[in-house]
Formats: C-alpha cells, sequence, structure tokens
C-alpha cells in the first residue's frame, strides 16, 4: 500500500500542518452536508447553496438543479441552504414562504412532514459515520493488518497487571468480551480505559482464565493533557537485529549492514529494538559509540543519529522485524473488512460517548476536549506519518463530529432532532418565540463550547 504513503513529509513545517488540516476538515465537512443535501434532493426539497466554509465565496458554481455550490474564505465548517431558508441554520425566511405558491412551498425544507425533515438533518451526523466505517474498511481491504501476538512477555512489579495476578507467558483472549486479536488491540483497550476495571480473559498453559484489571492513570502523550490507562505489562520484544539499512542513513555511513546484531549503544546494553530506540532517540546530533555482532565478532562502530522529521529525535536509518511467530499479517477480503470497519466506528463511537457522559456527571476531567489547535496538531502529526494515518484520523474526527451533532442543542442537529420529536408528539411545532429563544441559547452554548476548547489548546500548548 506504498501509494497511501505519498503524502511524504507533509507536515514538517507550519504551513504542512495547515494543509493537512484544513484536508481533514474539508474531507469531514464536505462527507457531513453532502449527507444532508443527498437527504434532502431524495425528498425533494431544492438546495439553494452547498458551500464548505463560511463567508465571501472564493470559487464557485452553478448546478443545473440551480444549487451554488462554493468554496468560502473562513474554512471551518460548511452548510447546505434550502430553498426558502432564512439563513445557514435551515431557519425559514417567513415572508419569502408565505409568497410561495403551493408547489413551490412543497418543495422547501419547511413545507416537508416532521419526517422528511427530520431525515434530512439525521442524514448529516449518520454520513460522519459512514465515512469512518468506509475508510476503516478500505484500508483493512488494500493493506490488511500486521499484529503482534498479544502475549505478555514482561510484568512490572507492583503493577496493576502484576496485582490482579498476570504472569509473563499469558495470552489475551479478550477483554471485557472483545475478541483480542492482537497486542495493538491490549494497548488500546487500556489506553482508552484510565481508572476502569477491564475484564481480561487469559489463555494460560491451555487452561482459559478471568482477571480483573484496573488500570493506572497517567498523562497521554503528544503534548495534548488528558489521561490514558496503563497496566506494566510488554508485549513479545523485536530482538535487536538489523534486517535493513537505508541508504544514506547514518546507520549506512557508519558500515552497519542487514543481519547485524547490535549489542551495546553509548556504553549501554541493548536486549531489544525497542532499546535502540530509547538510546539513539534523546542524542540526535550526538556521536554514539556502538558494539555489534557480525557473525560471532564483535566490531566497535562510532554512529552519529540524525534528527527525525523536524522534531528533536535522533534516528540511526535501521530497520528490525520480530521473531517468526510473533508477527502475522492479516487479510481481509470485503465483507470481513467493511464488518470490522463498522466494529471499529461502534467502539470509537461507544468510548466517545462514555467519556463524555464521564465529564457531564463529574466523574472525569474535560481537558481532553479540544478546539480546532488539536485537531491541527494531530493533522499534522499524522501527515508525516502517511496519507493512511493521516485518514484514519479523519475518520476518528468525522465520528466525533457525527456524535457532536447529534448533542439535543440547539443551533446542533440534535437540536433540531428534539424539536423534530417534540412536534411529532404535539401534533404541532413548538412557537417560533419558543424556538428562537431556543436557537439562542444554543448558539451561547455552542460558542462557549467552543471557547472551552480553545482554552484547553493553548494551555496544552503551554501557550500560557
Amino acid at each position: 500500500m506504498d501509494f497511501l504513503g505519498s503524502l511524504g513529509d507533509v507536515g514538517l513545517s507550519l504551513g504542512g500542518t495547515i494543509l493537512a488540516f484544513l484536508f481533514v476538515l474539508t474531507i469531514i465537512v464536505f462527507i457531513h452536508e453532502m449527507g444532508h443535501f443527498l437527504a434532502a434532493r431524495w425528498c425533494g426539497v431544492a438546495v439553494s447553496t452547498f458551500s464548505i466554509g463560511f463567508g465571501p465565496e472564493l470559487a464557485g458554481f452553478n448546478d443545473r438543479h440551480g444549487t451554488r455550490w462554493k468554496l468560502s474564505a473562513i474554512p471551518l465548517g460548511g452548510y447546505v441552504k434550502f430553498l426558502g431558508d432564512e439563513n445557514e441554520a435551515s431557519v425559514g425566511d417567513r415572508a419569502a414562504l408565505a409568497a410561495m405558491t403551493p408547489e413551490e412551498r412543497s418543495r422547501t425544507f419547511a413545507g416537508k412532514g416532521v419526517g422528511a425533515r427530520a431525515f434530512i438533518v439525521a442524514a448529516g451526523p449518520a454520513a460522519n459515520f459512514v465515512l469512518a466505517i468506509v475508510v476503516f474498511a478500505l484500508m483493512l481491504f488494500l493493506s490488511g493488518r500486521s499484529m503482534v501476538a498479544p502475549r505478555i512477555d514482561f510484568v512490572a512489579p507492583e503493577s496493576p497487571a502484576a496485582v490482579a495476578g498476570l504472569l509473563p507467558g499469558d495470552v489475551v483472549v479478550a477483554i471485557d468480551g472483545r475478541t483480542v486479536e492482537g497486542l495493538a488491540d491490549v494497548d488500546r483497550y487500556v489506553a482508552l480505559s484510565p481508572g476502569r476495571p477491564l475484564s481480561f480473559t487469559i489463555e494460560r498453559d491451555g487452561e482459559t482464565l478471568e482477571f480483573t484489571v484496573t488500570p493506572d492513570t497517567e498523562p497521554a502523550p503528544g503534548g495534548f493533557g488528558g489521561e490514558i490507562g496503563t497496566i506494566g505489562v510488554r508485549g513479545p520484544a523485536m530482538p535487536p537485529v538489523v534486517t535493513q539499512v537505508q541508504p544514506g542513513s547514518p546507520a549506512a555511513t557508519a558500515g552497519i549492514l542487514a543481519g547485524d546484531v547490535v549489542r551495546e549503544i553509548d556504553g549501554k546494553p541493548v536486549n531489544s529494538f525497542e532499546d535502540i530506540r530509547d538510546l539513539v532517540g534523546p542524542s540526535p546530533g550526538r556521536p554514539l559509540g556502538v558494539v555489534i555482532d557480525r557473525g560471532g565478532e564483535e566490531i566497535r562502530l562510532t554512529v552519529t543519529p540524525e534528527a527525525s522529521g523536524g522534531e528533536n529525535v535522533g534516528r540511526l536509518g535501521v530497520v528490525g522485524s520480530f521473531a517468526d511467530g510473533d508477527m502475522r499479517r492479516v487479510s481481509y477480503g470485503p465483507f470481513a473488512a467493511a464488518w470490522n470497519g463498522v466494529t471499529e466506528t461502534w467502539f470509537i463511537t461507544e468510548r466517545t460517548v462514555g467519556y463524555l457522559y464521564r465529564v457531564i456527571v463529574g466523574e472525569e476531567s474535560a481537558n481532553q476536549l479540544g478546539g480546532p489547535l488539536m485537531v491541527a496538531k494531530i493533522s499534522g502529526d499524522a501527515a508525516r506519518m502517511g496519507l493512511a494515518v493521516l485518514l484514519n484520523v479523519a475518520a476518528v474526527l468525522s465520528i466525533s463530529i457525527g456524535i457532536i451533532n447529534l448533542f439535543p442543542v440547539p443551533m446542533l442537529d440534535g437540536g433540531h432532532l428534539l424539536f423534530f420529536a417534540i412536534e411529532a408528539i404535539r401534533g404541532r411545532p413548538l412557537s417560533e418565540r419558543v424556538q428562537e429563544i431556543g436557537f439562542r441559547i444554543g448558539f451561547i452554548a455552542v460558542i462557549a463550547l467552543m471557547i472551552f476548547a480553545f482554552r484547553n489548546d493553548i494551555i496544552n500548548l503551554n501557550w500560557l
């Protein structure tokens, strides 16, 4: 899947980070608004405008149905405006609607029944979830998945895993009833569950055992605050054997060859490939003494790591691999990939909703809620790792946007759906005055949430 790495080094600069951010945001906004657009067309509602961004138009065109497709100057959202709307929030223009003929009014959003209006509104968030499913499924179908065996090779003393009774050699079969396919599944379930008891299904010497492990809490990496769970275990270690040396890299310049076994770096013993990264990473530009084993002969070299990805992290330019049996690659057919796309989307949705619920009831800090600065940083970091990673980030953020838009807050899609539900129960809509008050309250709530998220961004970036 080399073509998914074609984004190269986008994100190595501020300009690259902005481009990555706009790329992700544009995809999410376009798909969300396209959901509204297609549902409206399906229901016979005429669409006046489809805009990516707000404010003055930068470029656009009219299609044969009379819709103005345009790109606007402020690229922080978008909207679909229907025939008869007063503004981008789909509030009907009463004067314009009153002047319409019955046939014209039937093509407006306000002229449709409550079921059709609810369908059109719900189609936006639904499209965000569909985008995530498609991205996850497509990546699995095209490239499959490399998985490290979910075997525990090390348990830290007095760690949550040790307290629960987990031992080296245990194989994790499931967590909270969810099947574990690889070590990455274990890491993810644990990281997303700080302080929450997890039920581990373990295979030990042919016997299936159950343990309850409560992850410790530690600061999340990445410079944006928040917390993750950890239980103090490591899986299969990659042996310190060089399987590939990148041409022109510091390792190649120093004379390291494929097949060399790294025994020592800067006077410190090396037992795994992870040790190589840990010793080299903090030393960009600093000469390091390296002891290697080449066919039973001890060779001493000096290597100067180079800084990687525009960051102050050293790299040698060597690649390792897991021992036979510790790594496997799984291919997915179209149906299996699609099902995994659905289950992955559901997993992220469930965990996100659970986190937001715990924030609302005061069981968890809201400092993980981020705004545009966080999205920009995550997008830029993902772009450094290639298009596949950037698309994965877009899928995860698309789920978040879908969930937030379903909040029962006027101004958001969920607020519209709340009004429609009340209308269906009462048999008539709420008064215009009540709806207007609701939209004002919703506007204040949305602005307050944006300010809070922006504040989190600034604090977590250490700008204060």
